[in-house]
């Protein structure tokens, strides 16, 4: 197929790595990244099928896409990888952390120890991981980090801690990225999500959530309705890309107005 133009080539020549390419909102970063003209490697922990969705949709975009097997909590294996997606796509210029495990909606009264270590060590730990193993990349392109939270972080609802905690650790480690690392030419931002209609959004949608819930989901947005992975991509491609090269160290909402 023929490959998109790049009129304002955004993206600097090698790669931007997805963390967590191979959901449903992963998915459509990868695909928004290509248009733009960026290469992309995509890592997923069990999602074979899902990580080789987004690189054959990359590939048809146009632009050269591999997928990786990665398992967050072993940092030395992350390295090895990055190092590897390095050697074979040339410089890292981003990494996009787009990473949540399949969850329950308890209250906290009902989460066990065995549940809350796990979420814990999941996101921030491999947040972490990844942060420390992309960072000698990332500073030799002077390149972006832009990683997925979620509006809970912000305005929180009820039952939604196991998805809230860990990753308002992952929003305060990429403040702390953003000041320290933009002496090296690196921007660090947050995009947070409201409920979408994709991923575990769609599974909670067309499995748990009745129609009541589904429109009181949608009366606490101030657009009325629910978002899609699409119009998230939107945002994370522009915070990755030269068109935001003065944002830095923000958590942008994207919710329809759930936090305003």
């Amino acid at each position: 197929m023929e490959k998109y133009p790049d009129p304002e080539n955004v993206f600097p020549s090698g790669v931007a790595l997805v963390v967590g390419g191979s959901g449903g909102l992963g998915n459509a970063i990868c695909s928004k990244l290509a248009r733009e003209g960026s290469n992309v490697a995509i890592t997923y922990n069990k999602n074979h099928k899902g990580a080789l969705s987004a690189e054959q949709a990359v590939k048809q975009i146009g632009h050269k896409s591999k997928c990786y097997c990665m398992e967050l909590t072993k940092s030395e294996e992350i390295i090895d990888i990055v190092n590897n997606v390095a050697n074979e796509f040339g410089a890292i210029h981003t990494m996009i952390f787009s990473v949540g495990p399949d969850i329950g909606q308890p209250f906290i009264s009902e989460v066990s120890s065995q549940e809350w270590n796990k979420v814990m060590s999941i996101e921030p730990v491999g947040y972490f991981n990844i942060v420390k193993a992309t960072l000698p990349h990332l500073r030799a392109s002077k390149g972006s980090i832009v990683a997925i939270t979620s509006a809970a972080t912000i305005r929180y609802a009820s039952r939604d801690i196991l998805s809230a905690a860990p990753k308002a650790s992952v929003n305060l480690l990429t403040s702390a990225i953003a000041r320290e690392e933009g002496r090296n030419g690196i921007r660090a931002n947050v995009v947070a999500p409201g409920f979408i209609s994709t991923g575990l959004g769609q599974h909670l949608l067309e499995n748990v959530i009745s129609e009541r819930e589904r429109l009181s989901i949608e009366r606490a947005s101030a657009l009325r309705r629910i978002g899609t992975a699409e119009e998230v991509a939107e945002i994370v491609a522009f915070l990755a890309s030269s068109r935001a090269s003065l944002i830095t160290g923000q958590i942008i909402s994207a919710d329809g107005g759930y936090t305003a």
